[in-house]
């Protein structure tokens, strides 16, 4: 084991986890091409009032629905970010604020340590 995988606490070294991500999205691709040459059907989407869409390949409207669930989960996760942040900026101003309150008790208490330390 190298010492970077040791000190990182981590089992995996940097490089071997670009192979490992490498390989998966590989896989990932390659299985995505495949599902889109078993299903080369074609789908009419039929909406209310009578309209419908044009043919659509089933494996677009496969993708399409995967890739706007992304979108979507990203999003969602933009927003929880950005709550997380702003609680913690609350927090950090919380914490400066109660330093500031427990100054002048850290002072006092220096200055008794001082006065006994001279004895």
């Amino acid at each position: 084991m190298t010492d970077s995988a040791r000190t990182s606490g981590n089992f995996w070294p940097e490089n071997m986890l670009k192979v490992a991500k490498t390989i998966f999205f590989t896989l990932l691709f390659i299985l995505g091409v495949t599902f889109a040459m078993e299903n080369t059907g074609w789908v009419v989407l039929r909406y209310y009032f009578g309209l419908e869409t044009p043919p659509v390949p089933i494996f677009l409207l496969v993708l399409f629905s995967v890739l706007l669930g992304v979108l979507l989960v990203g999003v969602g996760f933009i927003c929880d970010e950005r709550s997380l942040r702003k609680a913690l900026r609350e927090k950090e101003r919380e914490i400066a604020s109660l330093e500031k309150e427990l100054q002048p008790y850290r002072e006092r208490e220096r200055a008794m340590v001082g006065i006994t330390t001279r004895e």
